[in-house]
């Protein structure tokens, strides 16, 4: 692997930050993409490829091997947020009426956390060019079995697992080949995103994008299931590949909220339900709806990403404490 690994790469930084940025907007267009037509496309284009993007990315960043000191850091980085995040997402959920929840279903967004802590303890498995085409054929095979649902996030962590693999092993090269060729992957993005909107059109079912349902439900194709999962699959993959020659690598705001991103991610969706909750998209003018979530996702993301310093300080792993020399 190379230095990225190592160091910061401001692209990366920069894709993060788009991403988070889409995620943010996605979650803000949500209901009220029910009844705006053009909300509605923006939101499936959206959902074609945000989440490969992040497993994507998250893969790029894996360390292969597991040291005593990545358990700790998983622990506290990955668990230790999500049971905080959890009881503030269910203490939240109560005071608004969001819907149900459970104890043992990541609440909402964090199925992603959940996921982050499996994936990054089965990486070793399957980080290799053979464990890539394991995990594809478990992510498909896995929408054969109803019993896999929202429980632990199982589902989704089987569904996205090849693109977090993917990223690992050849997300760098990917990335650099795209800064290499920018437009023709700018057309692989365009092009990716487009099928899925036409696919949408004819009759694709939105829930078969986020990998959580079964094909019983969720299936993008009652008659080929399989095929037509690994087609969204491919669609998504090409996405994400594509979508990092039309981030610019330099932008500074895009690469700070990259940074930053993880704080972003957790404590958005508590203000996208206190501010759905308030009844205020409904004040948004029927005319304005787009430019107005924009801003208020801008908003609520850079506002959030203050918060990743004390973030970081909270769930960091404690530093070990110096040795005292043992007396003569």
């Amino acid at each position: 692997m190379s230095s990225v690994k190592t160091s910061r790469n401001t692209h990366l930084d920069a894709l993060r930050g788009a991403g988070i940025l889409l995620v943010v907007f996605g979650h803000m267009i949500e209901q009220p993409s029910s009844g705006s037509p053009v909300l509605q496309s923006i939101y499936v284009g959206i959902y074609s490829f945000h989440m490969p993007l992040f497993a994507f990315l998250s893969g790029i960043f894996a360390r292969e091997r597991l040291e005593g000191r990545d358990y700790s850091k998983i622990v506290w980085t990955l668990v230790l947020p999500l049971v905080v995040f959890q009881l503030a997402y269910i203490g939240m959920s109560r005071l608004t009426g969001w819907y149900a929840y459970s104890l043992f279903t990541p609440y909402w967004l964090l199925w992603f956390i959940a996921s982050m802590i499996f994936w990054r303890l089965l990486l070793p498995l399957f980080a290799s060019p053979a464990g890539l085409a394991v995990a594809i054929a478990i992510s498909v095979a896995a929408g054969y079995d109803d019993g896999i649902g929202y429980t632990l996030s199982v589902s989704r962590t089987l569904y996205f697992l090849p693109f977090f693999v993917l990223g690992h092993l050849y997300g760098e090269q990917l990335v650099a080949m795209a800064r290499r060729h920018p437009l023709r992957f700018a057309l692989l993005f365009c092009a990716a995103v487009g099928g899925v909107l036409a696919w949408w059109k004819l009759g694709l079912n939105p829930a078969a994008l986020t990998g959580s349902r079964d094909y019983t439900s969720g299936a993008a194709d009652s008659n080929y299931p399989a095929l037509a999962r690994l087609s969204l699959m491919l669609l998504g993959a090409a996405a994400a590949a594509g979508f990092a020659a039309i981030v610019p690598r330099g932008s500074v705001l895009l690469g700070w909220l990259g940074e930053r991103s993880l704080a972003v991610y957790l404590l958005h969706g508590l203000v996208v339900m206190a501010f759905v909750a308030s009844g205020a998209p409904a004040l948004i003018p029927s005319a304005l709806p787009l430019p107005v979530l924009a801003m208020f996702s801008l908003l609520i993301a850079l506002a959030t990403a203050l918060a990743d310093g004390p973030m970081r300080r909270l769930f960091s792993p404690p530093r070990k404490a110096p040795r005292l020399m043992a007396s003569a």
